[in-house]
């Protein structure tokens, strides 16, 4: 994992926005950027005062496991829906498995 890597994932643990975080550093928000970018790669310094001010340490966030954007999404998603709705997702889900088996079968 890059040094804009490590950047991206404390500021997005820590529910920072770009501008945010770089005011807290005393840069601008294009500096961060090119960081988390890759365009330019940030000091190994730079990257532990960076973690710091998200308020975090180093180890905690290499050690947190990357989650996927689209998991994340889905489970937001699911998170927001009732227990009828997620339920009718389920037997809707159950009834699309049903007829892919049926389909498969009658080939």
């Amino acid at each position: 994992m890059k040094g804009g890597d490590v950047i991206r994932k404390a500021r997005r643990m820590a529910g920072l926005a770009q501008s945010d975080l770089a005011h807290d550093l005393g840069t601008t928000p294009s500096v961060l950027s090119r960081w988390e970018n890759g365009q330019v790669e940030p000091s190994f310094a730079a990257v532990v005062r960076t973690v710091e001010a998200c308020g975090l340490e180093l180890a905690a966030v290499l050690s947190e496991p990357d989650a996927d954007p689209h998991d994340v999404s889905l489970l937001e998603t699911t998170l927001a829906m009732t227990v009828d709705e997620r339920l009718q997702r389920l037997i809707d889900y159950v009834r699309f498995v049903g007829a892919g088996r049926a389909a498969m079968r009658a080939r």
